[in-house]
């Protein structure tokens, strides 16, 4: 009901009463013989309870502990009632005709009404305040039975109307004697008082005590010709029988309900240990997806663990693997010092933490100082009477131990045991899935910490390729983690030489990528010092020699092209042969030559040739790794040598880019969905033989 509504219903009532109140002072004065006058004014009287009723309903709360404070405002109301009538009934010159309900005055009739609308309105307080206790947790007759009530009261105040009081009076005793059979089937319904806390138990007691009193006394008031029962009888018969009824079903009600709190008085402990279970549980539950942060969770879980048991003290041990076996680690205490954990966990003779390992089984000592196996511990002035340890056990796996201590013998029962286990199951997923989200944040770190490394390692990568007339040059490398061990790279001897080298460290992801950035750097320095690739390749593995782990090696190809002449110097270091493609041949050039590091300085340099080649126009040079040859399709075959030398031949005649791009999707469709499982390098290098019209240096022979 809005605003609006709420005041406009409040000053209809208003002016209806005025009406009433009119009508009343007319009749005092003059004989109003006309019933349809009178049967007019009973019909305003209902619509102001009624409109009082509408008021007091939005004004309601609703649920078991709303209706504890409903109780309690219940009380103050009729007690105030009864306080106003006794008020009112005492003030002088207030009082009716001898042996009649009628005024003796226009005063009277206004205390009258006064009286009649405040007890009228603490009925209605009555009737819906128990309607919400008897409600809750309903079954199917429970709104059958009340609404059966409400419908006999209201029949009791209609057959009592003046028109009807001679006709239909059977009637109206007949429905009052069936409303108050209502009234005591409807008074059995007290499930609401099974959820009360002890201390709301307490203040239930306390509020029916009072209750039964202040209605049994409205009950015995209207029953009488009191003041009271007078003034009600002269506003309205109806109301009268309606606050009757009402007040006989609040004694009844209360005084039921005031009986059946004594008897559960000495469970509500017991169903608050229930209630702090499953809200302890609930929370639980909330923080396995909640709370990912490792400290809080076993903090939380402690503080649960003597929340649901009661404990003195509680702590939390994980089971741990390290290489001297297996050890527990204390993770989180509640009231208890780790050396009070130790001597209670560690004892001479019996370890209550070996034996859940061992068994992995709930273990209840239910008297410390008397028990055989931790009799040791008396008179150690440990606080310790009892003590439950119940493991945590994940996949069949033991992964912690829960324990909880109470200073008195015999504290704990089979239900903790319950409880806690219970217990232990939720907080072993809130322990593996907070281990989960630090492992995958621990991964995603890695991960982005790898990506760094790989943009960095690109970087190191030249991203520009040799420009010149002479040669078409493109190059591609791809890892086949976030990082890898292929190299390649481009020198500038000076104008007119140009070294390519291609390498391969063994292995592949963060190790091979270390060694790759060393490589290049060595590779770069030497390439300064001498121009002969054998010479370069023997320098290098003596600088390998001495950093390589025995068993990383890296193959290599350095080859170094003259510009002028077309003349290609070439050694190689283990590495995949070169392919050259020209209008004469196809083949594979492999001079001879071990990895680098793998050997000593003689042996490497008695085993590296040096190859002299002279391109001429057309010519295409494949300067691979491992990666390219040993592709696999999904029947494990491999992409070989022969396939390559097939495939270059079929594009040789396309620019370097493009023959790149071929033999690159080649791979990629032989491969399928898998994709490459090694790391994957190519330079192409196809020789042009121009040379630039402006530069006198190449003004030579051109070797075809």
């Amino acid at each position: 009901m809005s605003r609006i509504k709420k005041a406009a219903t409040l000053i209809a009532s208003g002016v209806l009463l005025l009406f009433v109140f009119m009508y009343d002072v007319v009749r005092l004065t003059v004989e109003l013989g006309d019933a349809g006058f009178l049967f007019l004014r009973e019909l305003l009287v209902v619509a102001v309870m009624v409109g009082a009723f509408l008021l007091m309903r939005e004004y309601a709360r609703k649920g078991i502990g709303a209706a504890i404070k409903e109780t309690g405002r219940l009380l103050i109301v009729v007690v105030a009632s009864l306080v106003v009538a006794a008020g009112i009934g005492m003030l002088p010159g207030i009082g009716f005709s001898e042996g009649t309900s009628m005024p003796q005055n226009s005063v009277t009739a206004f205390f009258s009404l006064v009286v009649s609308m405040v007890v009228g309105s603490a009925s209605i307080q009555t009737i819906l305040t128990i309607k919400e206790l008897v409600y809750h947790k309903r079954k199917r007759g429970t709104r059958r039975n009340f609404l059966t009530y409400v419908v006999l009261l209201l029949a009791t105040a209609g057959f009592s109307l003046p028109v009807f009081a001679n006709d239909l009076a059977i009637l109206g005793t007949t429905t009052f004697i069936l409303a108050v059979l209502m009234i005591v089937v409807n008074s059995f319904r007290q499930n609401w008082i099974v959820f009360l806390s002890r201390r709301e138990k307490i203040y239930c007691i306390i509020y029916s005590a009072l209750l039964f009193g202040a209605f049994l006394a409205l009950s015995l008031v209207l029953s009488n010709r009191t003041f009271l029962q007078k003034a009600i009888l002269f506003f309205s018969v109806p109301l009268e029988r309606f606050v009757l009824l009402n007040s006989m079903y609040g004694a009844v009600y209360f005084g039921m309900a005031f009986i059946t709190t004594l008897f559960h008085l000495p469970t509500a402990e017991a169903y608050e240990r229930k209630q702090s279970e499953l809200s302890s549980l609930h929370n639980l539950g909330r923080l396995v997806t909640q709370v990912f942060d490792f400290n809080d969770l076993v903090r939380t879980v402690t503080h649960m663990t003597r929340e649901v048991s009661g404990a003195r003290s509680a702590w939390l041990e994980l089971i741990r693997q390290d290489p001297n076996g297996t050890r527990a680690d204390i993770v989180s205490a509640n009231n208890i010092d780790e050396g009070e954990i130790r001597i209670v966990m560690e004892g001479t003779g019996f370890s209550p933490r070996q034996f859940v390992m061992e068994s992995k089984k709930a273990l209840m000592i239910d008297d410390v100082g008397a028990d055989r196996r931790t009799r040791h511990l008396k008179g150690r002035g440990l606080p310790v009477g009892s003590l439950l340890s119940v493991p945590l056990v994940s996949h069949g796996s033991l992964i912690g131990i829960l324990n909880a201590t109470k200073e008195i013998s015999y504290g704990f029962d089979q239900d903790d045991s319950d409880v806690l286990t219970t217990l232990a199951d939720h907080v072993t997923i809130a322990i593996e899935n907070a281990r989960l989200i630090e492992q995958s944040l621990e991964r995603e770190r890695l991960k982005q910490e790898l990506m760094v490394a790989r943009e960095m390692q690109k970087r190191l990568l030249p991203d520009r390729f040799p420009a010149n007339p002479a040669m078409d040059v493109s190059a591609h490398s791809e890892p086949s983690l976030e990082v890898g061990g292929d190299y390649f790279d481009f020198v500038h001897l000076d104008e007119e030489t140009v070294g390519i080298v291609v390498g391969d460290v063994s292995g592949k992801g963060v190790s091979a990528a270390f060694y790759m950035a060393e490589v290049k750097g060595i590779f770069q320095s030497l390439s300064k010092m001498t121009r002969s690739p054998r010479e370069l390749l023997i320098r290098a593995n003596q600088t390998l020699r001495e950093n390589l782990e025995r068993k990383a090696f890296i193959s290599a190809v350095y080859a170094v092209f003259e510009l002028g002449t077309g003349r290609v110097v070439l050694a190689r270091a283990g590495h995949c042969p070169m392919v050259l493609v020209s209008r004469e041949s196809n083949r594979l050039i492999r001079p001879n030559g071990l990895g680098l590091g793998l050997t000593d300085g003689e042996l490497f340099e008695q085993s590296t040739e040096e190859t002299v080649l002279t391109l001429k126009e057309g010519d295409v040079c494949l300067f691979y790794t491992d990666g390219i040859t040993e592709a696999r399709n999904g029947e494990g075959r491999e992409f070989g040598y022969d396939r390559l030398v097939e495939l270059a031949t079929e594009v040789k005649d396309l620019p370097a880019v493009e023959i790149q791009n071929r033999i690159l999707s080649e791979i990629g469709a032989y491969c399928g969905r898998s994709g490459p499982e090694d790391d994957l390098t190519l330079v192409v290098v196809k020789w042009l033989g121009k040379r630039p019209k402006d530069s006198k240096a190449h003004q030579g022979d051109h070797h075809e």
